[in-house]
């Protein structure tokens, strides 16, 4: 799969049923369902409700929607719960403290007002306007009509009582709400909810009246890595896995020169693996790009800077700790129509490099997922 040089291009239906054209390549608009799932908070925590799903991605805004809807109809039988938020007004008393430049430069004085900067109790909360922002999202995504009307009714019950919207034009989105131990009754709605405004981005639902959208290279690279190390650490629970993403790795650097320190890059994996019960490790790194190169004498290899990356890798954390010394290195590349998976051993770790065909179907991207990993965790 070859890179685009600047953005991805999606064309896009209800249901799930669009492409996304990058790199002159198309990738199933499902597919890229299935990965923003892979990588939602949502899948990992491992509800009930999405057992199956990753075998049906182009059914996810059906089932988001559902619980969006269900979970917004039962919360508003009773109040909204309010809370403080910073409001500015100009009113004819003080209250809270003065916008000393907006009185004086609005001339407010002279009619009698001041302005003021107050908290002031409310429900038009950052988490109910990501609800409500994320049931107007997901609307447009649903195939059944009843469905999606449901929605906008819960939207528009919404707006009755104050709450307004997420400004998706200037890119908010959930900045500001934050989870706690004490959010457990809405950790599940909230979850959906962010889960449904990102599968809103690649279908050109971002902004009012705009049938198309786009994600940059960057934002395909980050998504990528971010489904890859969110499958894992579903996948591995069961399994006793610990799975972190941007770790770093110690250079192990001695008798270093006074500067170095501002000049020396840092080592950062994208997945690090420990399967403490197999006594097995392994550092996957992700790339955007076509696995194979040209080299010498018009034969494709294995991208030779990857994996003397990988290599650095493996050979800088041997002494870590017991697992160290047999870690396995792994560089999963996208890949569309074609397939790889090759491994070597050298200096006693196993290194190699694995492609996702994203063009197959999402129960057989699952399985190539499955499969890159065995030879180096069994």
């Amino acid at each position: 799969m070859n890179p685009p040089d600047g953005a991805a291009s999606w064309t896009t239906t209800a249901g799930g049923d669009g492409v996304v054209v990058a790199g002159g390549v198309e990738i199933p608009l499902r597919n890229v369902w299935l990965l923003l799932l892979y990588a939602s908070e949502l899948y990992q925590s491992g509800p009930e409700a999405f057992d199956g799903m990753e075998d049906y991605p182009e059914k996810l805004p059906e089932l988001l929607a559902e619980l969006l809807a269900a979970s917004t109809e039962d919360r508003l039988r009773r109040p909204l719960t309010p809370s403080f938020a910073r409001t500015s007004r100009d009113l004819s008393r003080v209250r809270g403290g003065i916008d000393t430049l907006r009185t004086e430069s609005h001339q407010l004085l002279s009619r009698g007002l001041v302005a003021c900067r107050f908290d002031e109790l409310t429900v038009d909360t950052p988490r109910n306007r990501m609800i409500r922002t994320a049931l107007e999202s997901v609307a447009p995504l649903c195939s059944e009509e009843e469905l999606s009307r449901r929605c906008r009714a819960q939207s528009q019950r919404l707006a009755s009582l104050g709450v307004g919207l997420l400004n998706r034009r200037a890119g908010e989105r959930d900045a500001n709400v934050r989870l706690t131990r004490n959010d457990a009754q809405d950790r599940s709605i909230l979850l959906a909810a962010k889960l449904a405004l990102e599968l809103a981005l690649p279908s050109g639902y971002m902004t009012p009246g705009h049938g198309r959208g786009d994600l940059s290279e960057r934002q395909f690279r980050h998504l990528f890595e971010r489904a890859i190390g969110g499958f894992y650490t579903a996948h591995g629970t069961a399994r006793g896995w610990t799975v972190q993403r941007g770790r770093k790795v110690d250079w192990k650097a001695s008798e270093t020169t006074l500067g170095l320190a501002a000049v020396l890059p840092h080592m950062m994996t994208d997945v690090w693996i420990d399967d403490v019960p197999g006594g097995h490790r392994l550092i996957i790194d992700t790339k955007f790009t076509s696995a194979l190169s040209s080299g010498r004498f018009a034969k494709e290899t294995l991208r030779s800077g990857h994996l003397y990356q990988l290599y650095a890798y493996v050979r800088a954390q041997e002494s870590s700790d017991p697992l160290g010394a047999s870690a396995g290195g792994l560089l999963l590349y996208p890949a569309v129509g074609t397939s790889l998976a090759e491994s070597f051993v050298t200096a006693g770790h196993r290194l190699g490099a694995a492609t996702v065909d994203l063009s197959l179907s999402s129960v057989e991207v699952r399985d190539q997922l499955i499969a890159a990993v065995k030879p180096y965790l069994g």
